[in-house]
């Protein structure tokens, strides 16, 4: 039975419920780890990090022809490339060499990113379809219809049954039984929804082309605070110790307290480009990448600028944080590696072909797809 909450009084409203004890850490079953990049924010709570160790001299090690444009993040784990193109195949690849291992076509196409979570791969499509598909074969276990395009793709939240939360385009958070692909709630936003949910200790966190961050009750899908933005919020919020963490269009980053339902702080870059890209949180830092080439490194506690690097074109790739590098793709085609500490360029690659989606970092490996329809992975060099 669905359930869609009225929340008209909200929209210009802060419910007054503390949240930072119900959301703030990593999800303990959707975490980042060293072999593992089970979503494209790396954790539940989306804060774009992992203590996996990249390639300190990347080489390319294989490259895989989608035949199709990739803009979806792809995600690893347990030695499995899984990665979506736009003409609807998921392909599974062997990480260690790029073989194939196998293919399932959805009714559409895909640009969202997908889900890897207790033996299943959770991936929308453009049709509205959320489809899970056993991660070791391929084989399809349920499909669940929403009526708009899903294009920031799933989380998973645990309880009993553990959930599969994804916004779409109709105006919806979804949350659905993980288990029988049948609908538990769903809540109703002003617009559209284009980024993933961030999930953690009882509330989902997203946002919206309504101009708002919404907080949501996993239990039943009723809403318990709503934060205005300002502006659209494409980019996906990343929560770290009772605070949310988002860009918005009109070129500001907002600081969310989860405590007092406010806005703590708010940055705003010069001359108001797009934040497209959804931030990264450490636990001392906030990674921002701009449509206009230029990658913020703020202070979580302030949101003062300690570092900017400007890349040569726009970025809608969300920087990741692997322990003491950043990651990042760019319009241009070129896939960058800064220090996290002072912003200093080590490396750069360029394939040629515009980089819109997120890396996906493992011990060793980075793994990016590209405009040109072909996947890349690079291992350590000699």
């Amino acid at each position: 039975m669905s359930h869609v909450p009225f929340r008209r009084l909200l929209c210009l409203l802060l419910v007054q419920w503390p949240l930072a004890d119900r959301i703030g850490r990593a999800g303990e079953r959707v975490a980042a780890t060293g072999a593992s990049w089970p979503i494209s924010r790396g954790d539940a709570a989306l804060t774009g990090t992992t203590p996996a160790r990249p390639p300190g001299k990347p080489a390319l090690r294989w490259s895989v022809d989608a035949k199709a444009k990739i803009v979806a993040a792809p995600v690893i784990h347990d030695g499995t490339v899984f990665a979506a193109a736009a003409d609807g195949t998921v392909h599974a690849l062997r990480l260690a060499d790029g073989v194939p291992l196998w293919t399932f076509k959805a009714g559409a196409g895909i640009e969202a990113s997908p889900l890897v979570a207790d033996g299943f791969l959770y991936a929308g499509d453009l049709d509205g379809k959320l489809y899970a598909l056993e991660a070791a074969s391929g084989r399809r276990a349920w499909v669940y219809a929403t009526e708009g395009q899903i294009m920031g793709g799933p989380n998973r939240a645990p309880g009993d049954p553990p959930l599969i939360l994804a916004g779409s385009y109709d105006r919806l958070l979804h949350a659905v039984n993980a288990r029988t692909g049948e609908r538990v709630w769903a809540y109703e936003t002003g617009n559209s929804i284009n980024g993933l949910p961030a999930v953690g200790n009882g509330i989902a966190l997203v946002g919206g082309c309504d101009e708002r961050v919404h907080a949501v009750r996993l239990k039943d899908g009723a809403a318990a605070a709503v934060f205005p933005a300002g502006s659209y919020v494409a980019a996906s919020p990343a929560v770290r110790d009772g605070v949310a963490y988002v860009g918005h269009y009109q070129g500001e980053v907002l600081a969310l307290d989860l405590t007092k339902n406010q806005v703590r702080w708010r940055f705003a870059a010069a001359d108001a480009p797009a934040f497209f890209a959804s931030v990264a949180v450490t636990s001392t830092r906030v990674l921002a990448a701009s449509r206009a080439g230029v990658v913020h490194c703020l202070s979580r506690d302030t949101g003062r600028e300690i570092w900017r690097f400007q890349a040569q074109d726009e970025i809608d790739s969300s920087p990741v944080v692997a322990r003491d590098r950043v990651l990042f793709g760019s319009r241009d085609g070129r896939l960058t590696m800064l220090r996290y500490d002072t912003g200093e360029l080590l490396w750069s690659y360029l394939v040629g072909s515009p980089i819109t989606a997120a890396v996906a970092v493992v011990d060793g490996w980075i793994v990016v797809g590209a405009a040109d329809g072909v996947l890349y992975a690079f291992g350590e060099g000699k």
